[in-house]
């Protein structure tokens, strides 16, 4: 494990442009589903629904939309692919972890974790393959 977080944690051979760009996208869908959700809970029609269902549904939202970020961030950095999701997935996790800082609020620390296994999630289904012959 500790030789895995070593690995994942370096900054060999990483595209610092393919870096940028995942940090940019994550730290985006962090800001979608923070403006989102505010909208939501502060509107008068959706005010009340979105006590009931939103977290969960923010939680998954967040989930898959950093799925596909993690898959496609991978799926585009050649040599050290879940190295780059897991880098860049600290984009998210950093808006997040600042954002429960600043609000004191416990939810967003979850969002965090959340997208940072969502990238990583993301970033291995995108992994080629291997061929088998039968």
């Amino acid at each position: 494990m500790k030789q895995l977080l070593k690995h994942v944690m370096s900054f060999e051979d990483v595209n610092w442009w393919m870096l940028a760009g995942g940090i940019a996208l994550n730290v985006g869908i962090a800001a979608f589903a923070t403006i989102l959700g505010a909208y939501w809970s502060l509107s008068e029609t959706t005010a009340e629904t979105y006590a009931l269902y939103g977290p969960p549904l923010i939680l998954l939202g967040v989930f898959l939309a950093t799925l596909v970020a993690g898959a496609i961030v991978s799926r585009m950095a050649y040599q050290v692919p879940i190295r780059h999701a897991f880098l860049s997935s600290l984009g998210a996790a950093g808006a997040f972890v600042f954002g429960a800082v600043i609000a004191f609020n416990y939810m967003l620390l979850l969002l965090a974790l959340v997208a940072v296994l969502g990238n990583v999630n993301g970033a291995m289904l995108a992994l080629p393959k291997p061929h088998r012959r039968l």
